[in-house]
């Protein structure tokens, strides 16, 4: 067999822990899902959560920004990794205000006029993401650019850039079945259910945007 690569490797060892599932998961949209990507795992795998910020690294480093904005929750960690292994300068958003104390949305220092990066793990239509971006906006900062780990290739990078905004894809679901199919985690019928799914799903999103 072939040396894996870096790639190759966060995909196989993310199955092995279980982060990326198959079988029926309700969606935030609502929709019925034959797959599930779920990073919040990361957490209670240093060596996995460290690789991710690595392989995010290799798309971010291109990049210019003064700081990066861990999204709530599960890109917090991995915005946290990528801070420390590249001593980058990071922000982090919170789900809600605190009624206490500052009662800040966004932590960390920061100023206005920054570039700031959004870090996330997926995107499906994009609409989450300018929920995230707002906030930073309304700060001061300046938002371009957003990172996420995997793209659902339900148009959600088409949606952003409509809005100003470039999505960085690291992986998309294609790209991913593939390494799972290379390395025998799944066959081939599953494969195609998952991308029968993904193609029909993303004409519903598309049509729903124009």
């Amino acid at each position: 067999m072939d040396k894996i690569s870096q790639r190759e490797k966060l995909i196989l060892d993310l199955f092995a822990v279980n982060g990326i599932k198959f079988g029926e998961f309700k969606l935030k949209s609502g929709i019925m899902s034959p797959y599930y990507i779920d990073l919040r795992m990361l957490v209670s795998y240093p060596y996995l959560l460290k690789l991710t910020a690595e392989v995010f690294w290799e798309t971010m480093r291109t990049l210019y920004f003064d700081v990066i904005v861990g999204v709530p929750y599960t890109a917090i960690p991995i915005a946290t990794a990528i801070s420390l292994n590249e001593n980058q300068h990071m922000i982090f958003i919170r789900k809600e205000k605190k009624s206490y104390g500052t009662g800040k949305l966004i932590e960390g220092n920061y100023h206005q006029g920054q570039k700031a990066i959004i870090v996330d793990d997926v995107i499906t239509n994009g609409d989450s993401k300018f929920e995230t971006i707002q906030p930073v906006l309304d700060e001061g900062l300046i938002v371009k650019d957003i990172v996420v780990l995997l793209d659902r290739l339900q148009g959600g990078p088409k949606i952003l850039k409509k809005g100003g905004y470039k999505c960085h894809v690291i992986y998309n679901v294609k790209e991913v079945f593939k390494i799972l199919l290379k390395y025998k985690r799944i066959d081939e019928k599953l494969a195609e259910k998952c991308l029968k799914f993904t193609e029909e799903s993303r004409k519903e999103v598309l049509k729903k945007s124009i």
